[in-house]
């Protein structure tokens, strides 16, 4: 992380940091159910008479839960989605909130069936055509290819410095680079701090086609790490309900590797989790990054990924937490993915005379819970880049991959 930037960067920043002060919000949101596996809608309105709506989560459980809305929204329209169809139907038990300014207060919902108040414009739609957004909405399973240009340098730039232009140009989402094929294992990648998905070239380059499809993660990584495992959290859920997707895996390299590890300790806890069979890190800093922390103390605008990345900060502290082993202690190694931590430790330079891959402490890619979680920890002489290009990486996901599509199956099999 170069923090010595031009005074343009901050300028660019700190209009989209205001941006998406005035744009986002986050409302915690509890839901009154006996029922811990079922699925739940939450659609934001402007009005209970809209042609439209602002925008959808989708979540399974009914733990505490946190939904970003837009600041323009009036009501929390939630429903339980019986039937997985990303559809309201009348019968389907649902609650409507008026959403105060106050966000400090959760919000308790208690869902009905036999009220008849639901907004009639919902009924039997898909929600994706009734989305009208500030920002263009994240794209879901749009066919691409790695030399698009929301994968070019000049994106991964935009999304650190003007996020939420990145956001408004529709560069956001997953994508699939190969044609979705049901006798196939999806394989969804995500990148790190001013990255894309073209990060991922060469090693894509060596995956088994025949076997693998490749899915890929683009995003602004100047966002909150948090707001992008929410986000991510969404998007998984409705790509499964969309595909029907049994088994996939996940690879992340660098601060993608803390979205995904945010977003597992958020789908686990809304018992969502059951189709990973694995998480591959690579390179990744769960213990932090000081620069980050300098950036936080020092720099005339903070980039809110920063607040997340700076080693005290409450993200770091609470990553790895297990909301859900308190309730299901019995049951908590079965509803973890498998953990595949891979380090580089190459320093590039003679300046950095830390060990670390050129950019990220070994003490930060090798944090005890880290190290703790994961099933195997392999490391490889390469920098912080060199290491997406390593044979050896691609051999060794291939030898986790069939190990892991074993224990998923079995798993799923004694289910």
């Amino acid at each position: 992380m170069i923090l010595t930037v031009g005074c343009a960067n901050f300028r660019h920043l700190a209009k989209e940091v205001d941006m998406l002060n005035r744009v986002y919000v986050e409302y915690r949101v509890t839901i009154q159910s006996q029922h811990e596996t079922e699925s739940f809608v939450f659609v934001q309105l402007q009005s209970l008479d809209a042609d439209t709506i602002d925008g959808y989560e989708v979540v399974i459980g009914n733990q505490q839960i946190t939904v970003t809305g837009d600041t323009n929204s009036q009501y929390l329209f939630t429903f339980n989605d019986t039937n997985n169809d990303l559809r309201f139907q009348v019968g389907e038990a649902f609650s409507i909130n008026l959403l105060a300014e106050d966000t400090s207060k959760p919000l308790l919902l208690r869902l009905s069936n036999t009220q008849d108040n639901y907004p009639k414009a919902l009924v039997d739609t898909p929600l994706n055509n009734l989305l009208n957004v500030n920002f263009s909405p994240a794209k879901i399973g749009e066919q691409a290819d790695l030399d698009a240009p929301q994968f070019d340098r000049e994106m991964a730039e935009l999304g650190m410095w003007k996020p939420i232009t990145h956001l408004k140009q529709g560069n956001s989402g997953v994508f699939f680079i190969d044609d979705f094929d049901t006798s196939k294992i999806p394989v969804l990648f995500i990148h790190g701090m001013n990255g894309t998905a073209r990060d991922f070239a060469p090693l894509i380059a060596k995956l088994d086609r025949q076997k693998y499809q490749v899915w890929v993660m683009n995003y602004p990584s100047g966002l909150s790490i948090e707001l992008l495992a929410n986000g991510l959290n969404s998007l998984i859920k409705i790509i499964d309900y969309r595909y029907d997707v049994k088994t996939f895996h996940l690879v992340a390299h660098s601060m993608g590797g803390l979205v995904t590890q945010a977003y597992l300790d958020l789908c686990r806890n809304q018992l969502g989790c059951d189709d990973i069979a694995s998480f591959t890190s690579i390179s990744t800093p769960f213990g932090g990054v000081e620069s980050a922390q300098s950036g936080v103390d020092y720099a005339p605008v903070v980039m809110p990924a920063w607040r997340n990345l700076a080693p005290e900060s409450d993200f770091i502290a609470t990553l790895f937490t297990d909301k859900f082993a308190d309730k299901h202690a019995g049951d908590n190694d079965s509803n973890r993915p498998a953990h595949q931590l891979v380090f580089g430790y190459k320093v590039s330079g003679i300046i950095n005379k830390k060990s670390s891959d050129g950019v990220i402490s070994l003490d930060s890619q090798l944090r005890d819970k880290a190290q703790q979680q994961a099933e195997r920890v392999y490391g490889l002489n390469e920098d912080h880049v060199s290491i997406l290009s390593n044979d050896n990486l691609a051999n060794a996901l291939h030898q986790f991959w069939l190990k892991t599509e074993k224990q998923h199956l079995t798993k799923h099999d004694g289910l």
